[in-house]
């Protein structure tokens, strides 16, 4: 449920409130889907435990997602999730969002700042259409233009083999390693939402904990029609727009 990442992103080095950290980063697990309708989290006492603070932070940050809406809090039964991710797919030609995907990656400068082989969250593990037990490469990454962070990424890709790496995925665009490895990109469904930034992605992005962001979340299929890749990119809107034309198709004259 809960990473050692994620446990260490609630720190008192940060600026903001330990509870505000703990509740905007249970806020971005629920409103992704990570923590699904239905689940039950942690008691206070675990919660504290867990993160390494107070009760009263814990109550405080549970009292939050109440407010929001997020929980469902009952004497006897504990804390549980009752919000209901639904996103809705957009879906637009391949062609050309890998033509843009390519440019982005020509134009601005990536860091990799962890790569890791690791068994996935359940939702990305089911996204990805995994056996259990089936492990995967995690990747996070910051992207830059002009030396000023605009974007972070979470990737999880499976197992494609030792040219799938942390150094080539500094030398090169995910899209290019994947071309270079022979993979065939036949579709992408891509969900677009907004989240608040938790103390991890604040740090990264140069952030206050809580600040808006763009949330992208895109599966990659290959012509095999095997999902290989989840990736989760966060991005700051004041450096980052995404933008898409639409059109109608034209009629046939008779």
């Amino acid at each position: 449920m809960f990473s050692k990442s994620d446990i260490e992103s609630v720190s008192n080095s940060h600026a903001a409130p330990l509870y505000h950290q703990l509740y905007s980063l249970l806020r971005q697990k629920i409103e992704s889907g990570e923590l699904r309708h239905g689940t039950l989290l942690p008691s206070e006492f675990a919660l504290a435990a867990l993160f390494q603070v107070s009760r009263i932070t814990a109550k405080r940050a549970f009292d939050d997602l109440q407010h929001a809406g997020l929980v469902d809090r009952r004497r006897g039964r504990g804390t549980q999730v009752n919000h209901l991710a639904s996103p809705r797919m957009l879906r637009a030609p391949l062609t050309g969002m890998l033509e843009s995907l390519n440019v982005m990656g020509q134009e601005t400068q990536v860091e990799v700042l962890s790569f890791t082989r690791v068994m996935p969250p359940s939702a990305v593990s089911e996204a990805l259409k995994l056996l259990p037990g089936a492990q995967v490469d995690r990747a996070v990454r910051l992207r830059k233009n002009g030396g000023m962070p605009f974007a972070y990424y979470v990737s999880h890709t499976i197992l494609l083999g030792a040219g799938f790496s942390a150094r080539s995925l500094a030398g090169a665009s995910r899209l290019q390693v994947f071309k270079q490895m022979g993979v065939r990109l036949a579709e992408v469904d891509q969900v677009l939402t907004a989240c608040a930034a938790t103390p991890e992605v604040a740090t990264a992005l140069q952030l206050s904990v809580g600040a808006p962001l763009l949330s992208l979340t895109r599966i990659y299929t290959d012509s095999d029609k095997r999902p290989i890749d989840h990736l989760h990119g966060l991005y700051r809107p004041d450096r980052f727009q995404y933008h898409m034309h639409l059109a109608a198709p034209e009629r046939r004259r008779t």
